[in-house]
């Protein structure tokens, strides 16, 4: 088959049987869509169903923002999570622990930190994103768990100048074997999540480790476009953001948050 660039498609029964060894229920391969999450939101299909595209033509990121990729150049996936024992309160921890999950298997072998609240960036560039989206949030909580990560994209390829791929960074592995590590972990992470009844501290203590947020100077801008400035101190037991700001402590929920250079 030719490829863009040469890039490798990902071989469907390979991952499938390999993921199926992981623990994941089905796996599905497609060439192209819109937007992952929207099709397991709208399919709503069992827990740890996978589906991983080749090429995305109308993804997004948290707050609306466009998520696009050449083909066979990124890590394009959505895993169907059923929490059962986890409180719809517990349920903001979860794209935290997702980025735990993957910047642990990426930190194998390209050093990687978390920006609050899901991004993974490697010395300051963004290297993936996070968007979990609910399916249901009740009688069971069940969420659609979203990512895209930069597989081997070429700097001119870059979709903005603060980004990053993995290959580029150094990374070895094939994005079959990236994937399946990412996906243990992530299976691993969300295992233990359930088994302590969505407990914060299954979550917190390794994310205060990753991340690239705290004790950083920060500006967040919060839904309905009021700006807040300060120092990003620690993260709540329900994983929203608590900055110090001249007036005091102000705690952030929702909204994106910008680093700020010293």
């Amino acid at each position: 088959m030719s490829t863009p660039m040469n890039r490798t498609p990902l071989n469907a029964d390979s991952l499938s049987r390999r993921l199926a060894a992981a623990g994941y229920a089905h796996v599905d391969v497609v060439q192209s869509t819109g937007s992952t999450n929207t099709d397991m939101v709208r399919a709503n299909p069992p827990h740890l169903s996978v589906v991983l595209a080749e090429e995305q033509t109308a993804g997004k990121g948290r707050l609306g923002r466009q998520w696009v990729s050449p083909a066979y150049s990124q890590v394009i996936c959505t895993v169907v999570v059923e929490l059962a024992g986890v409180k719809p309160a517990s349920l903001g921890l979860v794209p935290l622990l997702t980025a735990n999950a993957l910047a642990t298997a990426v930190n194998e072998d390209v050093a990687t930190a978390v920006k609050w609240p899901n991004d993974l960036l490697v010395h300051g560039r963004k290297l993936a994103g996070i968007l979990v989206e609910a399916i249901q949030i009740t009688p069971t909580p069940k969420l659609a768990i979203g990512f895209g990560l930069n597989y081997d994209l070429e700097r001119p390829e870059l979709p903005v100048e603060h980004a990053t791929s993995y290959t580029l960074e150094g990374g070895n592995r094939s994005r079959e074997d990236l994937i399946v590590v990412l996906l243990t972990h992530l299976l691993e992470a969300v295992q233990r999540f359930m088994s302590m009844g969505g407990a914060p501290a299954t979550v917190l203590p390794r994310y205060r480790q990753l991340s690239a947020t705290l004790g950083t100077q920060v500006r967040a801008l919060l839904p309905g476009g009021d700006v807040l400035e300060g120092t990003a101190v620690d993260i709540a037991d329900d994983g929203s953001l608590t900055i110090t700001t001249p007036s005091g402590h102000a705690t952030v929920s929702a909204g994106d948050v910008e680093h700020l250079r010293s």
